[in-house]
């Protein structure tokens, strides 16, 4: 019974710990889900990829440079200059914790 109970801890620690694991991706801004004054959602298209939608951490308010607001990725739709999303996924969601230009 021990040698089980182990096993089910070492898989559940393995498990969590590729969780949070934080990802990147760079690509142009195909849309957006918000306005000037609030962002809940976005997607980019990596080149010769699907696009991948994205939710703004509730901490993610400016781009990577600490100043740009994130609304500048309006500007990114009208360019067409892709952006570099650092993500992380929680259960089916990617959630985004730095937006930078690309």
């Amino acid at each position: 019974m021990r040698v089980q109970a182990a096993v089910v801890l070492l898989v559940l620690l393995l498990a969590g710990s590729c969780a949070g694991e934080e990802r990147r991706v760079t690509g142009n801004v195909t849309g957006i889900i918000g306005d000037l004054s609030g962002i809940t959602s976005f997607e980019i298209r990596p080149p010769g990829e699907a696009p991948i939608t994205f939710e703004p951490d509730d901490n993610l308010d400016v781009f990577g440079d600490g100043t740009t607001p994130l609304n500048h990725l309006f500007e990114h739709v009208q360019t067409g200059q892709p952006v570099r999303v650092t993500y992380r996924v929680e259960g089916d969601v990617n959630v985004a914790v730095v937006v930078e230009d690309a």
